[in-house]
């Protein structure tokens, strides 16, 4: 049950339970009551747990006790790595202020039972750390269900307490397995007992097995399975579609996928359209092999701050550039000090992680400002599903090297309903006739150039669609498709090489 997850998503606000924003009550205990629930745990805890519920809703109380536990107790990561059994019972867990999975889980119990709260501890499999798509023989996780207005709330207070890079815990508080419905967990989590699922028609351990990995954080951006949903594995001999609903407005969707060999990101395998509603993504591989096809989302209107850098990054572009703002005085000393402390590195994988404080709200407000004046691009997207792509028998992908699909800017990535037609394709043969095609209700109009000026696109009246047939100049060396909101300013969507 020592199981975790490198949770590299950032929680958001939801429209649920609960709000992901830390109690304010986690960090307004009497001195006391602090000492003696780590010092005396039978003594300390019922007085602690007091504190945390008085005058508050059972939901109330739950997220109340859920955000102590994540605050104040951190992964055994030396445990886990070292294989060797320890005490996961409550008062085990909060003299060394560390624990596992099944000790998260039993503190959790308790302080619910404290509470007078309904709680039990679950025992199962996850879709967790090391995970590679097949279920080992015993159970590998452990985690809540909550009874709450006469229903049972599943809640895993392990993976909402942050997260393992190389062999370090990062704090990161989410609520993001605090709110999930029964059917969103059972993406990621399987019982050993079937009446735990608290599903209406129970799900098989060969249905856990074939679907993909799904974290909570794709819920609360409103995304969900279409149709043509991926599995965990799935094997192309072509491009193959796959497609996702999209229920909240101003959400920008990517996708990009990644060599399992080595790593490195693969440019111009995917392509995405967003047709209302629906998110259609396209996905090849270049050679035969093993891939993984990542989803990314992020709100539009949101400056999201990086939560890790690499030492390069860190030490050799942003340390420089926030010394230069504060000699240029455009920053304070306490500013600047501010964003030091509000990253930490870890010397083993040699990266710098946000150190986590939710209530140090001023040198957070520091550091995001700081951060804000040296990043020309806040625009980052985060992770919010992967599947794995393999190549069928005879397949040998679309060729190293090349370009499958056309290149994206940021412009197509926001828009809502904009579909590519034709040509889906990252090359063009210079001197060769082609149809452009675009559907659009983002745009009233469409252009194209090919080095000069721009050539309008037609609308037609029927169909709506906006076509332009044209032949690739000899001397042209990219093809680039734009789109006007008014008619007058235009902006870049995509981007074709020719040769």
């Amino acid at each position: 049950m020592k199981k975790i997850i490198p949770l590299l998503f950032l929680t958001f606000l939801s429209a649920q339970i609960f709000a992901a924003s830390m109690e304010a009550k986690v960090r307004s205990l009497p001195p006391e009551t602090s000492r003696l629930v780590f010092e005396n745990p039978k003594e300390g805890l019922p007085i602690l747990v007091k504190h945390l519920t008085s005058g508050s809703s059972v939901s109330g109380s739950v997220k109340a006790i859920h955000d102590w536990i994540c605050d104040n107790i951190a992964y055994d990561v030396d445990m886990y790595f070292s294989g060797k059994p320890s005490k996961q019972d409550y008062e085990s867990v909060l003299k060394k202020k560390k624990a596992l999975c099944s000790g998260y889980t039993n503190l959790m119990t308790q302080m619910c039972s404290l509470a007078g709260i309904e709680a039990i501890g679950i025992e199962g499999y996850s879709k967790g750390f090391g995970y590679s798509g097949e279920l080992g023989n015993g159970p590998d996780h452990a985690w809540n269900a909550v009874r709450m207005n006469a229903k049972w709330q599943l809640i895993d207070v392990t993976w909402d307490a942050g997260y393992v890079d190389y062999k370090t815990f990062i704090k990161k508080y989410s609520t993001e397995w605090l709110n999930r419905t029964p059917s969103q967990f059972s993406f990621s989590h399987l019982p050993q007992k079937e009446e735990y699922q608290y599903l209406t028609v129970p799900k098989s351990r060969e249905d856990f097995v074939r679907e993909p990995y799904i974290p909570g954080i794709f819920f609360e951006y409103g995304l969900a399975l279409g149709k043509e949903a991926p599995a965990y594995t799935n094997e192309l001999s072509a491009a193959r579609n796959f497609d996702f609903k999209l229920t909240k407005q101003g959400v920008a969707v990517s996708a990009y996928i990644s060599d399992m060999a080595s790593g490195s990101v693969i440019g111009n395998a995917v392509w995405v359209d967003r047709i209302g509603s629906r998110i259609a993504l396209d996905a090849d591989i270049p050679t035969a092999g093993k891939y993984r096809c990542f989803i990314a989302a992020r709100n539009r209107a949101e400056f999201s701050v990086p939560r890790t850098f690499s030492e390069a990054d860190f030490e050799g572009n942003l340390l420089p550039q926030a010394k230069k703002l504060l000699s240029e005085k455009k920053i304070t000393q306490v500013e600047f000090d501010h964003f030091t402390d509000y990253y930490f590195k870890v010397d083993e994988n040699r990266r710098w992680y946000v150190k986590e404080n939710l209530f140090a709200t001023v040198r957070n407000n520091d550091a995001v400002k700081v951060i804000r004046l040296l990043l020309k691009d806040t625009a980052y997207s985060e992770n919010v599903l992967y599947f794995d792509l393999i190549s069928s028998e005879g397949y040998n992908g679309f060729g190293e090297g090349w370009l499958r699909f056309p290149s994206e800017y940021r412009s197509y990535m926001e828009t809502s309903n904009t579909h590519l037609i034709g040509p889906v394709a990252g090359v063009l043969q210079k001197g060769s006739r082609q149809k452009f095609e675009v559907e659009s209700k983002d745009y009233v109009g469409i252009a194209l150039s090919t080095g000069g000026s721009l050539i309008p696109f037609t609308k037609d009246s029927g169909t709506g669609l906006y076509y332009l047939e044209i032949e690739i100049p000899s001397d042209s060396e990219q093809v680039t498709v734009f789109g006007s909101k008014n008619g007058k300013n235009y902006a870049g969507l995509w981007f074709y090489k020719t040769e």
